[in-house]
């Protein structure tokens, strides 16, 4: 799957609604309600590196740290750095999502079960150590080395799933500092209907489902890390920096 991420900033009760209703009228498979939070964080210019820790006592290297964390990973953070590393930490240890397997529901969020801790990495003590997303791990363990800026939320999301399973439509509030400030709109399209190995036509790809759907315009992102090595997480979380930078 390939993705894109708009943020319609105008958006009203009315046009949401609008939306929703155009949605349903598709038929679509619900899959459940979604969230996510997205952190920014700034390098701590007083966390001096040590070969200048001698003649520097600040640094002038400016770094950004974003942090993802989407429900329907199961509380797996996605950590962008500096718009090019890329990692994605997952919570849930094996034995847990071989059991979510037995008691998940068909209208359940998907999950993707590639995203766990393995049971002998929890025996040999190579984690963490924290129940808690990554990004709270960075917050609360390395405040000498990233300070957070910035904290969205979105909330009350749908996942709408169309065209046998090869469109997936998420939607949600996104606030800053409580305050609304628009409609997230995160689209998930099979790979057979772009060319992979051109990602300039992603956009083209994307601007023909927001007219077969009647989406609201807003600010989008298809950017990827790299055309030749398409990450699908990493993608995801430097579209999310992209359009959530206010």
């Amino acid at each position: 799957m390939v993705s894109c991420v708009i943020l319609v900033q105008k958006a009203t009760p009315e046009t949401i609604t609008q939306f929703h209703d155009q949605l349903q009228n598709e038929l679509p498979n619900i899959r459940g309600k979604w969230n996510f939070s997205f952190k920014i964080f700034r390098n701590n210019p007083y966390a001096v590196a040590e070969d200048i820790a001698e003649t520097e006592s600040v640094s002038d290297e400016l770094k950004f740290l974003y942090t993802l964390v989407p429900s329907y990973l199961s509380g797996a953070s996605i950590t962008l750095i500096n718009r090019r590393s890329i990692c994605v930490a997952p919570t849930l240890i094996e034995e847990e999502v071989k059991a979510s397997k037995q008691t998940r529901g068909p209208n359940d969020a998907n999950i993707d079960e590639h995203l766990y801790v393995p049971d002998e990495h929890l025996t040999d003590g190579a984690t963490t150590g924290f129940n808690d997303p990554f990004d709270v791990f960075v917050s609360e363990r390395l405040q000498s080395l990233w300070t957070l800026r910035q904290l969205v939320k979105g909330d009350g999301g749908n996942i709408y799933e169309l065209e046998n399973g090869n469109l997936t439509i998420r939607t949600s509030n996104v606030f800053l500092h409580g305050n609304f400030r628009g409609l997230l709109i995160e689209i998930d399209l099979t790979n057979h209907a772009v060319n992979l190995r051109d990602a300039t036509s992603f956009e083209p790809a994307f601007r023909k489902v927001c007219d077969r759907y009647k989406i609201p315009e807003g600010t989008m992102s298809c950017s990827v890390l790299d055309p030749k090595f398409l990450d699908k997480y990493g993608d995801i979380c430097l579209q999310y920096s992209d359009i959530l930078n206010f």
